[in-house]
């Protein structure tokens, strides 16, 4: 059964950058880092949750290669303003996958794709250090981190995507641009 966007949103559409029949992945409006994605699989039935994880894992692991071979390393110049927000930096390292959301649907699996950046790893470590009182030392805290990636973009998008100042700073990501080059456009 071959996905139709018609019930999705024009911007999403435009945003879309992996499509694959009834799989398909578009980046996030509200990214918790640089590329941060969601992909999402469609299926007529109800289907158990090891169905859903084993139709996503050759599409996660598709996009996980994009992600490796196409997201820029050091030049982003045309995505400052989303890089800058992220807090994006340095060389990609991996992507973490979630399978998190407040909105389940019938029929829909849903993934997010986290490119996890050098910049996000020192992040990620500081906080802990900072946190268990490990000096210098110490690795962890993940789970931490996200959270707090989460609880800024929660309040940056707390009056809604048709606010002025949340339009603007969306618009100030060129994410069309960006699911182009990870299309490979």
């Amino acid at each position: 059964m071959a996905m139709t966007f018609d019930k999705l949103r024009e911007d999403v559409r435009s945003r879309i950058w992996y499509d694959n029949r009834n799989v398909f992945a578009f980046l996030v409006d509200a990214p918790l880092t640089f590329g941060h994605s969601q992909l999402v699989v469609k299926a007529a039935k109800l289907k158990t949750e090891e169905f859903w994880f084993t139709t996503a894992a050759p599409h996660v692991a598709s996009c996980m290669k994009v992600f490796r071979t196409r997201l820029p390393n050091r030049n982003r110049s045309s995505w400052r303003s989303l890089a800058r927000y992220t807090e994006t930096s340095g060389k990609y390292c991996k992507t973490l996958v979630l399978k998190v959301s407040a909105d389940e649907t019938r029929g829909i699996y849903k993934l997010h794709l986290v490119p996890y950046f050098a910049s996000h790893l020192y992040a990620t470590n500081q906080l802990y250090q900072v946190l268990n009182g490990t000096g210098d030392s110490g690795a962890g805290g993940l789970l931490h981190w996200i959270g707090q990636r989460e609880r800024l973009v929660d309040y940056d998008m707390r009056y809604g995507r048709e606010d002025k100042a949340v339009k603007t700073r969306i618009a100030s990501f060129n994410l069309v641009q960006l699911a182009l080059k990870l299309a490979g456009n």
